[in-house]
């Protein structure tokens, strides 16, 4: 692994404290995540399902 530039990249301090507040989101955040996409389940005749383990 290529050694970090100190400058760009401060070690950290295991002593910091680690605050509670992540602090305010950003305008265009959304309050919710967007439902995930349906993907199609491959009926039993399909060529390309994977049989059911025995």
């Amino acid at each position: 692994m290529p050694e970090l530039d100190p400058d760009i990249y401060p070690p950290i301090d295991p002593t910091e404290p680690v605050p509670d507040d992540p602090g305010e989101l950003l305008p265009d955040t959304p309050e919710t995540l967007p439902e995930p996409p349906v993907e199609p389940m491959p009926g039993p005749d399909d060529p390309t399902s994977i049989p059911a383990p025995a």
